[in-house]
């Protein structure tokens, strides 16, 4: 017969909550930690400089001295994937981001006030979400001219409004809740009660799609650089390195089928991401 101490501590460590192992999150985070990694020390590991011109080795294939083969030109693929990646990581986290934060403080600031401020926001969100998304962007590349800057803008007028129209509607409900009647009740301001108490409520949601956003970003950024829209030669980018093989499929495999296999890996491991954190966020609510 067990006392009453022990059988206290067999129930307690009954009841005491299990801590699930998130494989998504980890192999999501690892993956692209690891590309990451490669992409900012990309001047350490990359064996050659990613214009440097090697006729005699053009169409190498892969091996020792050169991982990823060579190109047309005799140009490493393996430095060149390294310097792109690093260019599309960046510019893809810029105009993600840059747009999710403010989508998110015009949506949080227009379902908190309503009225009339509400509804031209709400009006201009759908006009720019009813737009068709490439078209749009080939019209500011069109403005502006080929090459990144056209891109990020683009897809950064784009895509605020799907952040702006999720932080809206959550804070429609969020303003309700008693918590933030309590601020009005104290006498707080509108903007500590909107970025101290309502904004760290309702911007995960925003953060579990900017794993989506990243994804098509990273694909529209490779696509307009395929169609020689973005990065301009000599410079490298996923896509214009894919571009760049498309002649020299049948021959030369890797120029284009290993930069793809780069990008599918790092839209994978966002995915993964992104599944994990729902799966995360669902978890600690079960809890």
């Amino acid at each position: 017969m067990l006392d009453l101490e022990s059988r206290a501590r067999i129930v307690g460590r009954r009841l005491r909550p299990r801590r699930l192992y998130n494989w998504e999150l980890s192999a999501g985070l690892t993956i692209v930690g690891l590309l990451l990694l490669a992409a900012l020390l990309a001047p350490y590991l990359a064996p050659y400089q990613p214009n440097q011109v090697s006729v005699l080795d053009s169409l190498q294939p892969p091996s020792w001295h050169h991982w990823m083969g060579t190109d047309f030109v005799g140009r490493d693929v393996w430095s060149r994937v390294l310097y792109g990646l690093r260019i599309d990581m960046l510019v893809v986290a810029v105009i993600t981001y840059l747009g999710l934060i403010v989508g998110v403080v015009v949506g949080t600031v227009a379902g908190y006030v309503g009225g009339w401020l509400d509804a031209i926001i709400g009006r201009l969100a759908d006009t720019v979400i009813a737009f068709p998304f490439i078209v749009l962007v080939l019209a500011v590349i069109a403005i502006v001219g080929p090459g990144l800057k056209g891109v990020a803008i683009g897809v950064i007028i784009a895509g605020w409004a799907l952040y702006a129209r999720l932080a809206r509607s959550e804070m429609m409900v969020l303003r309700e809740q008693p918590f933030m009647m309590a601020t009005k009740a104290l006498g707080y301001s509108h903007l500590r009660a909107i970025f101290r108490h309502a904004l760290p409520n309702l911007v995960r949601t925003s953060l579990v799609y900017s794993t989506v956003d990243v994804v098509v970003n990273m694909l529209v950024l490779a696509g307009m650089s395929y169609l020689g829209l973005g990065q301009q030669a000599p410079g490298a980018d996923l896509g214009s390195i894919i571009a760049s093989g498309q002649g020299y499929l049948l021959s030369a495999w890797w120029i284009t089928t290993i930069p793809g296999a780069v990008l599918v890996l790092f839209g994978f491991g966002v995915s993964l991401i992104g599944d994990g954190v729902t799966r995360g966020g669902l978890a600690m609510e079960a809890l």
